[in-house]
């Protein structure tokens, strides 16, 4: 029997994903499978999911999106053997539910933030690495598509943005005096200082609401609800948590906070990651049809387009969603418009040199009158039309090669 195919984002900051999601399946399926029963597949096509979005799992011929619904798919397929929360109690099965939308309605956010709103973050690393793992003109679209979504789910955090862009484009003061709340210069900085301190502030106390609920919960044991092995909501939690924690950036707020704040967390994160993260996980390649290409993305694109104009099975889609889906649309129609233009030149550029001819107009003076004609020659070819390379000479205009009136 071939071995089930998770299928995620590709892997990224040292992680085995980019998404948080990805890597809370990993997580889980590293957690609860056997390493012989499955393999990772980088196939970064959410065309193949459901709904849309990955991770996603392929079953032999049937496909799960999600994390959740993976996680229920291979409790049922296993009669329980795949369960991880098994030992868990009633109640403890109930708050696993609800601190999963905690997660996602507190930390998402933040990773949004800190990947792909925070300028410096967003131009320096997180956009250039998808053009590593993506073919163009795809490279743009998807990309913009994420951007987009981190928007939207950050709307709601406006003024923070604004403050973190402002405070880029200064020195910027020690982390350990900006989180004691003190300035360190008596100068005409010091409004700027206490601007980047509130702003630290704020970030702190964003990172606070969804932290401080983890660790009192946690109180220093190894897992959420102790026990000797990870259950569902580590998984979740390793997933979002490596992503504040493991990457290397620009204006790395998210780590510096945590690092300095939150050691404990920090401590339960690095011993999750170790476990669920390790070497041993087997890669696989996705078959040819599941594969992100130029075609199937083409094809996806036209198809979504309904739903890119603001209508999804004749139900209007909200504001922000029809916005989102617009832009990203005319993102792609661009691309597909920019490819056809690329190829068009160089089709045209490759006739205009593989017949070898070139049509050139020649200027003549006839009895004093200037005349116009239009001669076929060799590119390069000069005796082929009668003119001269002389032309000042014999009042006859020289003939260039195609890749010198290109410009090429």
């Amino acid at each position: 029997m071939s071995p089930i195919e998770l299928h995620v984002w590709n892997r990224a900051f040292g992680l085995p994903s980019l998404d948080p999601e990805c890597l809370a399946a990993i997580a889980f399926l590293s957690s609860a499978i056997p390493q012989d029963l499955w393999v990772l597949v980088e196939s970064n096509n959410a065309g193949v999911s459901p709904n849309g979005s990955l991770p996603a799992l392929k079953d032999g011929s049937q496909w799960i999106g999600g994390f959740d619904a993976i996680v229920s798919h291979l409790n049922s397929k296993s009669a329980g053997g795949s369960d991880i929360d098994r030992s868990l109690t009633g109640l403890q099965k109930a708050q696993s539910v609800a601190y999963r939308s905690f997660i996602r309605k507190t930390c998402l956010p933040i990773t949004s933030l800190s990947l792909y709103v925070t300028s410096k973050n967003w131009i320096n690393v997180t956009r250039p690495l998808y053009s590593t793992f993506l073919q163009f003109p795809i490279q743009y679209e998807i990309p913009h598509t994420h951007h987009a979504r981190a928007i939207a789910l950050t709307a709601h955090l406006t003024s923070l943005i604004r403050d973190i862009a402002a405070e880029e484009s200064r020195p910027l003061q020690p982390v350990s005096t900006a989180f004691a709340g003190i300035t360190t210069t008596t100068d005409k900085s010091i409004p700027q200082e206490k601007e980047k301190i509130t702003t630290r502030v704020r970030l702190r106390n964003l990172l606070a609401d969804f932290l401080d609920p983890i660790n009192e919960k946690l109180a220093g044991q190894s897992y959420f609800f102790g026990g000797a092995s990870p259950t569902t909501i580590d998984c979740l939690l390793v997933g979002y948590l490596s992503l504040l924690l493991v990457p290397d950036l620009p204006s790395p707020w998210a780590k510096e906070i945590l690092q300095n704040e939150f050691s404990d967390i920090v401590g339960y994160a690095d011993n999750l990651k170790s476990a669920c993260f390790t070497q041993d996980i087997t890669y696989g390649t996705p078959d040819e049809n599941d594969k992100l290409t130029l075609i199937s993305w083409t094809k996806r694109t036209i198809e979504e387009s309904p739903r890119s104009w603001g209508v999804s099975d004749e139900i209007p889609l909200n504001q922000e969603g029809h916005k989102a889906r617009s832009t990203a649309f005319w993102v792609a129609v661009q691309g597909v418009i920019g490819l056809a233009a690329t190829i068009g030149s160089v089709v045209a550029y490759k006739a205009l040199t593989t017949e070898g001819k070139v049509d050139v107009e020649l200027k003549e003076e006839v009895a004093g009158t200037e005349v116009y004609s239009t001669v076929r020659g060799a590119v390069g070819d000069v005796e082929g039309t009668g003119a001269s390379n002389n032309g000042a000479e014999e009042g006859r205009l020289p003939i260039f090669r195609a890749e010198d009136m290109l410009g090429l």
